[in-house]
């Protein structure tokens, strides 16, 4: 049994994979909560363990000393050129961001295809898989943008202006939140601003994706505002859009079980 972790930047989330890749357990809780996270693998059951770690060297030390007392290998992935039929074209691929990655990764597996593979978090990633021509069996990141989230595209004009609102956290969207870009109240401006910027991106990269492939690329949206983003993305593409929950997870799965 494996543990995967995918810290974030806000979130550490976790999973067990049994051997046929199947999720057993899944846990998560706020970076600030990890000191007190079961990871014990007496009461999750695994025996070895995979870490991607975006939130520092002051978390990656916390989750280390969270397991070292069980003497359990631990893999500490890192981006490189290439892994699992995917090729990393970064400019200097070891500093892709481990998260998007495994995500990329995992898509490429459930795909085959091209995609336009988007993270939603505290920051949202949206990168292009490329599937050339020539072999169809290799996926090839070819870039990607890297933009605030929802919350934080809303928060930040508060902070940053003097007389713009910061949003109450605790009114999150929702897919059923009505979005009008002719907003008639500053709160309800920057929400749809937030979520224009977002979307159009998205839309942005799926239409440069397509012409670069000549092919319809699949959208792939994972993280904790997919749902909200996947119910007005809709409405201004036409690219088959899926939520596929846990891609980080998964692909750092895919990632360890290809170095066995």
């Amino acid at each position: 049994m494996l543990l995967t972790i995918d810290a974030g930047n806000t979130r550490t989330k976790w999973a067990i994979f049994n051997r046929d890749g199947e999720i057993t357990q899944l846990g998560a809780c706020m970076n600030k909560e990890l000191a007190t996270a079961d990871l014990n693998p007496q009461t999750l059951g695994y025996d070895c363990a995979v870490i991607s770690n975006v939130a520092g060297k002051v978390h990656a030390s916390l989750l280390e000393k969270i397991l070292a007392p069980y003497y359990l290998p631990v893999t500490w992935i890192k981006s490189g050129d290439s892994a699992c039929n995917v090729i990393n074209h970064y400019g200097t691929p070891d500093t892709l961001g481990t998260d998007r990655w495994a995500a990329l990764i995992a898509a490429w597996h459930i795909k085959h295809a091209p995609c336009v593979v988007v993270n939603a978090g505290t920051a949202i990633t949206v990168d292009a898989l490329h599937c050339p021509a020539e072999n169809h069996q290799q996926g090839e990141f070819i870039g990607g943008m890297i933009l605030p989230g929802l919350s934080l595209m809303q928060t930040s004009l508060g902070l940053g202006t003097a007389q713009l609102p910061t949003p109450d956290t605790a009114a999150k969207f929702n897919e059923n939140t009505h979005i009008d870009i002719f907003a008639r109240s500053t709160a309800q401006a920057i929400d749809a601003g937030a979520l224009c910027a977002i979307t159009g991106a998205i839309a942005q990269m799926a239409n440069a994706l397509e012409a670069k492939c000549n092919q319809t690329p699949f959208i792939i949206i994972s993280g904790g505002d997919a749902r909200v983003i996947q119910s007005y993305l809709t409405d201004i593409v036409t690219n088959p859009t899926v939520i596929v929950d846990n891609l980080v997870l998964k692909g750092l799965y895919l990632l360890e079980r290809s170095e066995q």
